[in-house]
């Protein structure tokens, strides 16, 4: 591996650096050169007499034992890096002393140069739990929003293990993105799939023979494949850890459209049963139970992080689906909107279509994102222009999930849903596009109201029986998965008709009740020396149930300004 470029005296060299250095302590008696203080041999820094910036060597005579302050008094425009170093050396130390899990960790270890390696200095908040409970054997699963670091969370422990870590993918351009964010850090990683000449494929599973890989993506359906030899060379890689990402794939596919997903326990017992570290932006309870047991993982420890989002005031409105379309105008012409990013979610392509007709009927052109818009190329074109990257750009946009859920522009300020998705993972998603940069932004969801005559959910009924009948499934494992889908479309349904908090009941949804629990003294030391939180900045709106959706604001567009101008002081 080639780590990034350090200071003179921190270099390590490839070859016989440390048998140098370790000659150099020797032969000063373990004790500083300047102050005659005693050092352990992990403690002393070895400091070079003329610096290789001035044509300095690596021979004996040009180095000497020093501690940590003689050293930075040294390189006074390099102290606060040294007693960053010191400090992070020492917490370690006193992190393994206190607490009986951080035990487990190498006496070694330093997860300051790793961190280093990421161009960053410490973990954001909520990471290093998870980093650390890797790093003690166990299994986890890790809930937790598009963007919130959650690759940083297995990267940190892999780089730290000496053997490789293999990562199951569910998508190639996912592969690619991962591995090419890896290669620039010159770490070593690469991918297996379909889309690999044979040579190609012959080369790179040599390199995980040769133990040459900290990465290696792959989909599930790789550990099946007919070649006999590549199945073997998988299974022998004895990794230290079997990264699951996007889990709820787990869930969603595992018995519909992939059924590699729902074998990964099995695959995992081929592979000598490695940790397992699963991650998934959303996923309810009952999915993370199904995630778990799919895995054979049920003692994993879960991590729910970022589901409440107090940036984004959340409105439930009852209007029948024909009056929709004009309040949706309505919305788009509001001044605080204007020139501003907003996304419509629509259930299908259909009610896409008739929207985007409504809206250039009333002097609105909002293009539509959809599966079967045109080429590839033409969709590309379109996310780039909502993303800012091609001209003209567009701020307003009609989408299914298919546009939505991958798509990361930070400043949507508003959300709309013409009726509700299919699930509460589903919603979680997809409102969630809106303030990724932290400022204020709305999510609006339509409803039937009380009156409504069950229209929302019957479509949504249809779509997944339609899904079902059409999934080549025997006919007890179609009706299972229907049952199951019919069950997540009553669970959103329940919350959007509650008249209780719906931020408090999502949470809750996702995370159960709420218990706080203190992190022991080790963790707490581990965090002030390796983490840095950041206070979420209070806003003055919650939901329209805890607003009490102020009537004298008859119409939404007026409740939606008022709204977002009062929670935006």
């Amino acid at each position: 591996m080639s780590w990034p470029k350090a200071t003179n005296d921190e270099q390590c060299h490839v070859g016989n650096w440390e048998d140098t250095r370790q000659l150099v302590l020797a032969r000063d008696g373990y004790k500083c050169v300047s102050c005659s203080v005693t050092v352990k041999s992990r403690d002393a820094d070895v400091h070079h007499l003329l610096p290789r910036s001035m044509g300095g060597s690596d021979e004996l005579s040009n180095l000497v034992t020093l501690c940590d302050g003689c050293h930075a008094a040294h390189h006074p425009n390099l102290a606060g890096g040294l007693a960053r170093r010191a400090i992070e050396r020492w917490a370690m130390r006193l992190a393994r002393w206190l607490d009986r899990d951080a035990r487990s960790l190498d006496a070694e270890m330093s997860l300051g140069p790793v961190l280093r390696l990421f161009g960053i200095s410490h973990f954001r908040g909520g990471q290093l739990p998870i980093v650390l409970a890797a790093l003690a054997g166990k299994s986890v699963l890790v809930v937790s929003p598009t963007g919130s670091g959650k690759s940083l969370c297995f990267q940190i422990p892999a780089l730290v293990r000496r053997g490789v870590t293999i990562v199951v993918s569910p998508l190639k351009t996912l592969m690619s993105d991962q591995v090419s964010g890896l290669l620039r850090r010159k770490i070593p990683a690469t991918f297996i799939n379909s889309a690999l000449s044979m040579e190609e494929k012959t080369i790179r599973y040599s390199l995980v023979e040769a133990n040459a890989l900290k990465f290696l993506y792959v989909a599930p359906e790789r550990f099946f494949v007919r070649r006999r030899n590549e199945r073997e060379t998988l299974a022998e890689s004895r990794p230290d850890f079997l990264v699951i990402d996007e889990a709820h794939c787990v869930d969603q596919w595992g018995r519909d459209f992939r059924p590699e997903y729902g074998r990964l326990a099995e695959v995992r017992s081929t592979l000598g049963s490695p940790p397992v570290l699963a991650f998934t932006a959303t996923a309810g309870r009952e999915m993370q139970k199904r995630i778990l047991s799919s895995l054979g993982i049920e003692d994993a420890q879960v991590f729910v992080r970022g589901v409440d989002r107090p940036n984004i005031a959340m409105i439930r409105w009852a209007a029948t689906r024909p009056a929709r379309h004009h309040e949706i105008a309505s919305l788009l012409r509001l001044p605080v909107f204007a020139g501003r990013k907003v996304m419509i979610f629509v259930p299908t392509a259909r009610i896409g279509l008739e929207l985007q007709t409504d809206l250039e009927n009333n002097g609105l052109q909002v293009p539509f994102y959809h599966s079967k818009l045109g080429t590839d190329w033409d969709r590309q074109e379109l996310l780039k222009r909502f993303q800012g990257e091609s001209r003209p750009v567009v701020n307003h946009i009609i989408c299914t999930n298919a546009f939505g859920m991958g798509l990361d522009v930070p400043d949507v300020r508003l959300v709309i849903h013409w009726q509700q998705p299919a699930s509460v993972e589903d919603y979680l998603q997809e409102f969630g596009r809106a303030g990724r940069d932290g400022r204020q932004a709305v999510a609006v969801t339509f409803t039937e109201g009380a009156r409504g005559a069950g229209r929302d959910v019957g479509l949504l009924r249809f779509m997944a029986e339609k899904t079902a009948n059409g999934s080549g499934l025997d006919e007890q494992a179609a009706r299972s998965m229907l049952r199951q889908r019919f069950s997540q479309i009553e669970d959103l349904s329940s919350l959007l008709d509650s008249k209780k908090c719906f931020r408090a009941a999502l949470v809750e949804y996702f995370e159960g009740p709420k218990v706080h629990l203190r992190p022991s003294l080790g963790v707490r030391i581990l965090n002030w020396a390796f983490s840095k939180e950041t206070a979420p900045r209070p806003f003055k709106y919650c939901c329209d149930s805890c607003a009490g959706l102020d009537r004298r604001y008859e119409a939404l567009p007026d409740y939606v300004t008022s709204v977002f101008v009062r929670a935006s002081r």
